[in-house]
């Protein structure tokens, strides 16, 4: 780094004087567990799994044991496969790792790019080197998603489904109290953007490989390397890419092991953003990875940052990193460029800010030769941190070089300090003949934390004790908030032509990533104020079974986010006091808290709603409350920097307030009279879908005049005919009026945009349609009569001949261009007009991403493609302090509903008379809303290492099956885990 750069920077000249003082005090008197990679040379590049394909790795990966003084020991000679992913037990006895049996080229499918023989879970005792496998490709589909043989996922016989990849367990790492998180793609799913392959979800087991849980329904696209922290909490990966975000976005959260309280640590607001790779120092502080997908195999920049926000301040700066401290970078030849994030965590700073995390080569250094990039940080003794580092480009293609390719060791950043170029790097080893990756202490988690093992958080109580609506055994969970004028959902990032919209995404615009709305950070549909907030819609979102191969394979629906949504209920937020004014919350404002019932494990989001039912803004990201739990401490509608809004100071918080059931009932907004009004469906959900609720209307109220050679608008609604493109890449069949509407975004049909190549762009599906946004949405303006998206006419230029650019006022930009409402309401009177009912129906289908069955229906967008909840709360996993008195089951689901006679409960041991193994759900009374109970006689006292299995199906045909292993005894200890059990004889 130049002098220059140091004078400007004088925490950096800071940095690089510690730095060089703790290089002299480096002591490594500890072995290092790493895994051994494949290097080819300079000139051919190598194989890392990363975000973009984490399930590839070149063959031949050992696990390795380093000596302090240079020599070493194959623990795990890998042959045709390949290790990853080890990790150390709190004692460090046991390396726990990942292995892949066959990583030839031959052993991979090349259409996924996953292995036939998927990968599993290993325990190695670095004593007796005797190795234990965990898992073992179990594969756990939503059978009513597809024809599964659950036997075999890769090549069942004919007329089954079939993944064509095995199953992958990856990721383990050690939990306090015995317990291990691990991630894994045994349900089946693919991303419902195709960035990534597969989807990965969190699970939680037993040692043993028992009591597999799991604890992340949410992570519907993508989860990666569950990582443990000092306080118990899990931080992990994930793939943030939920409703019109870019499909590259991976953000940092954390999570507790039995599934709740999860929260952003850090959110990928940036285009595009990888946080992946990261570690927890002795001292507190989080170490992660910030590096550009796919092209960079997984090496980036290191920023560190505390696990906890500073006492008393918001976790984050705002949207626009108000005072947020430039995050140290350097480009190109050198070139400092310091950078800031939307919402960026307080305290965090670069470790590494002469290199960079960008798509490019890392940049040269003093000594004419490029810096490199990081991956793979990992505690060590003395506060010190262990990385993998390779020299030169760290880039795969020609931006400018990619050559020489990865050449990666390992080394020791002292005290995980700043430091300021790589000569202060402490080499341990780089062998030019391999990749040295994924290094570990092996050392007593008490040697580098100070305490024995982290802290060991409850699990998942589910006892009646959180709230009234939530008794014993519920599979339901509670969701609310205190505020929704507590919101932030405005884009962090504007350039050109962003004034005359107020800071938010132009209409339609030639520049790319012109704002980060909906994109990255923001997702506000047009111009409002608080005062526009009226209810809050709460969507289920479901995965997508991956039938990748055999009947009816591939996604049998399209909508603009490849997710299939669900509205379980609108619930309107303002409140009246008995004289009828505003009920004001503690802050002054509108009380808009909120409380509902629904069922637990159903990923959800949330949209805010303006008095017509649109959405004003959007939470793209992905919630769930699991079973008993209540999640209504966010402290308003993700106010990532303002201190929270206690929610017991709300309304919504008072003991009296009146949950809304979504679980049994959906309310939805209305209107009576021309205000708005609330109505209730006896279901479980309301669905959406062009074909079945769109074209209808359509064809009753709109074709008979918008068809024809040169129909109104140039709008042809009533040719039903199917056309095939390219859209985005994929070959696409849509109906011709579906495309009109809502795919057009050539400009095929009708008028073309401004644009010079007529295309329709930003988030504009056509000229008539914007996904997720029905107020911004010309098709909306038209049936209601007015522009709704809260500029006027006036505000913006439009040409006055559409699609041509030469009739815009004289001087005006193109870019800056919108389209303006004129003419009359849709259909024009004397034409029977629609009710408020067939508007809100084309407000909800735009607002849900304007979803469209283009395969068969009973695969497609109606199908329920999420399993039933099953909570087993009694017998707990685990040890019970008797007297163990009932078996305690919940049940519920969210879309089809439980299947009638479907429950099923067996066991290992003798209940109420009844023989091991024997059929016991009849014996099974309702106590609660979705519980049943087996009342014991007689209770047991003394049992060990017995099971429970439970298992129930919803009518689509999904079954969730639940197996506790668990043991009774009087002191609620391991006395008799050894096996002897009296009662057994």
């Amino acid at each position: 780094m130049s002098t220059s750069i140091l004078a400007r920077c004088p925490l950096l000249a800071l940095g690089l004087m510690a730095a060089v003082a703790a290089h002299a005090q480096v002591q490594r008197d500890y072995d290092i567990v790493y895994v051994r990679q494949a290097r080819f040379g300079d000139n051919t590049n190598t194989t890392w799994p990363e975000v973009g394909h984490p399930a590839l790795i070149d063959p031949g990966a050992d696990l390795m044991l380093l000596h302090p003084d240079g020599s070493e020991e194959v623990l795990v000679a890998a042959g045709n496969g390949a290790v990853t992913d080890p990790t150390l037990s709190f004692d460090a006895r046991h390396v726990y790792y990942s292995y892949f049996p066959d990583m030839r080229a031959s052993a991979i499918n090349s259409q996924r790019e996953l292995p036939y023989q998927g990968a599993d879970i290993y325990r190695l005792d670095l004593a007796t080197r005797q190795v234990t496998r965990l898992t073992f490709g179990e594969f756990t589909p939503n059978t009513g998603a597809g024809h599964w043989d659950e036997s075999n996922p890769v090549n069942p016989p004919n007329g089954f489904n079939r993944l064509g990849y095995g199953i992958l367990n990856l990721g383990p790492m050690p939990l306090p109290g015995g317990k291990l998180a691990f991630t894994s793609n045994r349900n089946g799913f693919i991303p419902p953007k195709r960035f990534t392959n597969p989807t990965l979800q969190l699970y939680v087991m037993d040692g043993d490989g028992q009591n597999v849980t799991p604890i992340a329904p949410m992570t519907i696209s993508s989860a990666l390397h569950p990582t443990i922290l000092a306080d118990g909490r899990l931080m992990f990966s994930s793939h943030e890419s939920q409703g019109l975000r870019d499909r590259r976005l991976w953000g940092l959260w954390s999570i507790w092991p039995d599934g709740r309280h999860w929260t952003p640590v850090i959110s990928a607001f940036n285009q595009p953003q990888s946080f992946h790779f990261m570690t927890q120092l002795g001292g507190g502080d989080l170490v992660v990875v910030d590096y550009y997908n796919f092209n960079n195999n997984g090496f980036g920049a290191l920023y560190r940052l505390p696990a906890q926000p500073p006492a008393g301040q918001p976790a984050f700066y705002d949207a626009f990193a108000t005072g947020a401290p430039p995050i140290g970078r350097t480009l190109g030849t050198g070139t400092w460029y310091p950078f800031t994030m939307p919402f960026q965590p307080r305290g965090l700073y670069s470790l590494t800010p002469f290199t960079l995390n960008s798509d490019e080569a890392a940049p040269i250094g003093s000594n004419g030769q490029r810096v490199g990039k990081f991956t793979h940080p990992s505690a060590a003794p003395h506060d010190d941190l262990l990385v993998v580092w390779t020299p030169g480009p760290a880039n795969d293609l020609n931006r400018p070089a990619p050559t020489p390719y990865y050449d990666a060791g390992i080394y020791i950043i002292a005290g995980g300090n700043t430091i300021t170029s790589p000569q202060q790097l402490v080499l341990v080893k780089n062998d030019p003949n391999w990749n040295e990756a994924w290094p570990r202490a092996v050392v007593p988690y008490a040697t580098i934390h100070g305490i024995a093992e982290p802290a060991q958080l409850p699990w998942l109580p589910n006892d009646g004790s959180v709230h009234a609506a939530l008794p014993p055994g519920t599979p339901y969970g509670l969701v609310g908030t205190s505020s929704f004028y507590k919101h932030e959902s405005f884009p962090g990032l504007v350039i050109s032509w962003s004034n005359s919209f107020d800071g938010l995404d132009v209409f339609n615009t030639a520049e790319n990533e012109q704002s980060s709305n909906w994109a990255a950070q923001g997702a506000d549909a047009g111009k409002y104020t608080n005062a526009d907030i009226w209810a809050v819609r709460i969507l289920a979102m479901e995965p997508n079974t991956h039938r990748s191969y055999g009947p009816d394979e591939g996604m049998q629906f399209f909508s603009h986010a490849s997710e299939r949504l669900r509205v379980l209920g609108e619930i309107p937020l303002r409140k009246t006091t008995s004289g009828g004014q505003p009920l004001l919350d503690p802050e002054g404002n509108p009380d808009t808290s909120f409380l509902a019932r629904i069922v637990a494990d159903t990923p959800f989001t949330f949209q805010t709603l303006d008095r017509h039912g649109m959405v004003l803004n959007m939470s793209q990201t992905w919630h769930q409350v699991r079973p008993g739990e209540m999640r209504a401490d966010c402290g308003g509608c993700h106010a990532h920097s303002q201190q929270p809004l206690a929610f017991e100071t709300t309304a919504a918080g008072q003991a009296d307030f009146a949950v809304v059931d979504l679980v049994h009932t959906t309310p939805l907004l209305t209107e009576v009279g021309g205000q708005p009004s609330l109505r209730v469906e006896n279901a479980t959900h309301v669905d959406v879908e062009f074909l079945r609720d769109i074209r209808p209307i359509l064809q009753a109220k709109c074709a008979n005049c918008h068809q024809g050679a040169n129909p109104p608008g140039q709008l042809d609604l009533a040719d039903t005919s199917d056309i095939v493109v390219n859209y985005e890449g994929a070959t696409t069949r849509f109906p011709r009026d579906y495309y009109r509407l809502a795919a057009d975004r050539a400009g095929t049909f009708g008028y073309p945009s401004l644009l010079t190549n007529g295309n329709w762009r930003q988030t504009n599906a056509s000229r008539y349609l914007r996904p997720f946004q029905s107020r911004r949405s010309l098709l909306v303006w038209k049936l209601f009569g007015a522009r709704l998206d809260g500029w006027s006419n006036a505000d913006h230029p439009t040409e006055s001949v559409p699609g041509n650019a030469a009739t815009l006022p004289p001087g005006a930009d193109r870019n800056a261009a919108d389209i303006d409402f004129t003419g009359a309401i849709m259909p024009p009177p004397p034409a029977l007009p629609l009710s408020a009912e067939e508007k809100l129906t084309f407000v909800r289908w735009i607002d849900l991403g304007a979803p469209l069955d283009n395969g068969n229906a009973a695969r497609g967008w109606l199908l329920d493609d999420l399993k039933p909840t099953l909570a087993v709360s009694a017998p707990r996993a685990g040890i019970n302090v008797a007297p163990l008195t009932a078996l305690r089951i919940g049940s519920g689901d969210a879309n089809s509903g439980i299947a009638p006679g479907s429950l099923s409960i067996t066991a290992d041991f003798a209940v109420n008379g009844r023989a091991a193994g024997a059929e016991l759900a009849d014996l099974a009374v309702e106590v609660a809303d979705g519980v049943r109970e087996i009342a014991l006689d007689p209770p047991l006292m003394l049992l060990s290492r017995r099971h429970l299995n439970a298992q129930v199906y919803d009518q689509q045909g999904n079954v969730t099956r639940v197996r506790v292993a668990f043991s009774v005894n009087p002191h609620g200890d391991a006395i008799f885990t050894d096996g002897f059990d009296p009662l057994a004889r």
